[in-house]
C-alpha cells in the first residue's frame, strides 16, 4: 500500500469532533471579540485550550479526538458562512460597489453551503459528486470574497498595512527597509517605535506580488495568494490520508469560511503566510519528504519570529518517526533556507535589523486589552495598565515558555506519535504561549485555530510509512 489512507468504511473511533469544535470555538470567540480583552472571551478561550490539552494528553486516540465526520464539516461551513453573512467584520469598508459585491458573494457561498446536507441523501457515487461540486463552489466563492475585501477596504487604518506597504516600496526602490524611517500613524499613543518588524520572507513574498501587480502596492494580494496555498496544502494533506476528495475539500472550505478571516485579511496581518508555509510542510511530512518539509519550515522561520516553536516540535516528531538522519536532513534544510533568506538583510546592518525584528517585540509593554490570561489576571487584581502589567509580568511570563517545553517533552515521550499529534501539540503550544504573552490579539489565535483545523482532518491512528523519494533515502 502506498501511504496510509482511510476509506468510507473507517471504524467509528475516527468519528470525533473535538479538534473541529476547538477550531469553531476559537473562531467564534474571535468573531465577537475581534481579539480584544473581555473576561468572557478569555474564559471561553482558556476552557477550549484546557479541554483539548487534557483530551490530547490523556486519551489521544479516543473517539473524541479523531477525524471529524462529513456532517460536522458541513455544519462548520454553514455556521462560518452564516456568521460571515451576518457581519463580514470589516471595519474600514467604504460605500463602493465592491462592498455590495462582497456581501452578495458571501450570501451566495452561504446558499451553496446550506445545500450541502442534501448531498447526503444521494447514493454513491452521486453523493460524492454532488458534495464535491458544492464544496468547490463554496471554496471558489470564498476566495472571490478575498478579492472584494481589497477593493472594499483599500486603506485600513493600521500600522501593519502602512509599514508593510512602505517597506515594499523601499525594497523595490533598492533600499533596505530595516534601516528606513516609518510614520507613526497613531501619533505616539502606543509604546513603540515605528519600524518594519517582520522577517525578510514576508518582505520578499509581498514584494513579489507588488512587482507582479506592476505597482499595485496592496500587500494583501500576497495574503490572498497565501490562502490559496493553504487550500492546496489542506487538500493535498487530506488526500495523503483519505481515498476520497470530499473531506479534504470540506476542510479547505471550513478554513475559508472562518467568520473572522475577512477581518484578518483587511487588517493585513501576515499570519496567513506563516500558516501556508507550515501547511506545505505538513503535506511533505505526511509523504516523509524530510528535505522539502524542512525548506517549508525554514520559510516559516524566515517569516515571523515565533515560527521556531512549530519548527522545534515538528523536529521532535521527525526524529521520533524517521530517526536521527531524517531529523538532521529536516533541520539542515530548515536552518539553511531560513539563513539564506535572513542573512543578507542581517549582515547589511546587524544593529538596525536586530532593533527592528527583535526590540520591537521584546521591548513592548504588555497590553491590558490583550486576549490573554495575563490581561485577565491584571484586570482582576487591578493592575491593568501597561506600567502595572510590566511590573508584574515577570511573575507570569515564564508560564508560556514552560508550557511549550512541557508539551515538547510530552511529544518526545509519546510512543509512535502521529503527525496529527505533532500538529495539535504545535497548536496547543502556541495557544498557551499566547495566553501568557505580553500581547495577544486576533491574528495570534486565528493562527492557533489553523492547527486545530488540520488536526481535525487527520485520523488519530498510527501513521503508516509513506513512499520516500530515492533522492531522500
Amino acid at each position: 500500500m502506498n501511504g496510509f489512507r482511510v476509506d468510507s468504511h473507517t471504524p467509528r473511533r475516527y468519528g470525533g469532533s473535538v479538534p473541529l469544535l476547538a477550531f469553531l470555538g476559537v473562531s467564534i470567540v474571535l468573531t465577537f471579540s475581534h481579539g480584544h480583552f473581555g473576561p468572557q472571551f478569555v474564559l471561553a478561550l482558556t476552557g477550549i485550550l484546557v479541554s483539548l490539552t487534557v483530551i490530547e494528553l490523556v486519551r489521544p486516540k479516543s473517539a473524541l479526538n479523531g477525524a471529524s465526520p462529513k456532517l460536522a464539516w458541513i455544519a462548520a461551513i454553514i455556521v462560518g458562512t452564516f456568521l460571515l453573512g451576518s457581519n463580514s467584520q470589516l471595519i474600514y469598508a467604504q460605500q463602493v460597489p465592491e462592498t455590495k459585491a462582497l456581501v452578495n458573494t458571501i450570501n451566495a457561498a452561504l446558499t451553496v453551503a446550506s445545500l450541502m446536507p442534501l448531498a447526503l441523501l444521494f447514493d454513491k457515487p452521486w453523493r460524492s459528486r454532488v458534495l464535491i461540486v458544492l464544496a468547490v463552489g463554496v471554496i471558489g466563492l470564498l476566495l472571490v470574497t478575498r478579492r472584494h475585501v481589497l477593493w472594499s477596504s483599500p486603506q485600513p487604518f493600521i500600522d501593519v498595512w502602512t509599514f508593510s506597504v512602505q517597506a515594499v516600496r523601499y525594497f523595490l526602490d533598492g533600499k533596505n527597509p530595516y534601516v528606513e524611517s516609518y510614520v507613526d500613524i497613531y501619533g505616539g499613543r502606543y509604546d513603540y517605535v515605528p519600524r518594519y518588524p517582520y522577517l525578510p520572507m514576508w518582505l520578499l513574498w509581498s514584494s513579489a506580488f507588488a512587482w507582479i501587480g506592476k505597482g499595485a502596492f496592496d500587500v494583501r494580494a500576497s495574503l490572498v495568494a497565501a490562502d490559496v496555498v493553504i487550500v492546496g496544502a489542506l487538500i493535498g494533506l487530506g488526500r495523503a490520508y483519505w481515498k476520497e476528495w470530499e473531506r479534504p475539500l470540506l476542510a479547505a472550505a471550513v478554513w475559508l469560511a472562518c467568520p473572522i478571516s475577512l477581518f484578518i485579511l483587511e487588517q493585513s496581518w501576515i499570519d496567513a503566510l506563516l500558516s501556508a508555509a507550515l501547511g506545505v510542510s505538513f503535506f511533505f511530512l505526511a509523504k516523509r519528504r524530510w528535505l522539502a518539509a524542512g525548506i517549508a519550515v525554514g520559510a516559516a522561520c524566515a517569516t515571523k519570529q515565533y515560527a521556531f516553536i512549530a519548527g522545534g516540535l515538528l523536529l521532535i516528531w521527525v526524529w521520533r518517526t524517521g530517526g536521527k538522519q531524517a531529523a538532521l536532513r529536516f533541520f539542515g534544510a530548515a536552518a539553511g533556507f531560513a539563513l539564506a533568506i535572513v542573512l543578507p538583510f542581517l549582515l547589511s546592518d546587524p544593529g538596525n535589523f536586530a532593533k527592528a525584528t527583535l526590540s520591537s517585540w521584546a521591548d513592548a509593554k504588555p497590553r491590558p486589552d490583550s486576549l490573554s490570561l495575563v490581561a485577565f489576571i491584571a484586570h482582576t487584581l487591578d493592575f491593568a495598565t501597561p506600567d502595572g502589567m510590566q511590573e508584574h509580568y515577570s511573575k507570569l511570563g515564564w508560564i508560556g515558555p514552560a508550557a511549550v517545553l512541557a508539551l515538547a517533552a510530552a511529544l518526545w515521550r509519546r510512543k509512535n506519535p502521529t503527525l496529527r499529534s505533532a500538529i495539535i501539540f504545535v497548536g496547543l503550544a502556541y495557544g498557551w504561549m499566547f495566553e501568557f504573552a505580553r500581547q495577544a490579539f486576533c491574528n495570534y489565535y486565528h493562527f492557533v485555530a489553523f492547527f486545530f483545523l488540520v488536526a481535525a482532518l487527520l485520523p488519530a491512528v498510527k501513521d503508516a510509512p509513506a513512499p520516500v523519494l530515492a533522492a531522500e533515502k
